[in-house]
């Protein structure tokens, strides 16, 4: 099963080749959506734009199949997830 690691401010992923990446963004009048992005996964398995979930929770589960169905150790977390618990 993947793990999950928390990237620093300015930070990549360790193979910029082949990565599933977890993203947050704030829409003012809807609040925070997580965005599931990745590279290096072939055209049959990846979301064409990315996948967007209403929680983390359900991002971090769509992340997990993705990541197994491609054999992707890791699933990253963009620094912005870590921001938002301060």
């Amino acid at each position: 099963m993947a793990r999950f690691q928390q990237l620093a401010e300015g930070e990549t992923p360790a193979d910029p080749e082949k990565f599933i990446l977890i993203e947050v963004i704030r829409e003012p009048a809807i609040g925070y959506h997580y965005r599931v992005t990745g590279k290096g996964l072939g055209p049959d398995d990846q979301p064409l734009g990315g996948s967007t979930e209403c929680t983390l929770d359900k991002a971090r589960e769509r992340a997990r199949e993705l990541a197994q169905a491609v054999n992707v150790p890791v699933i990253y977390l963009s620094s912005g997830i870590a921001a938002i618990g301060r």
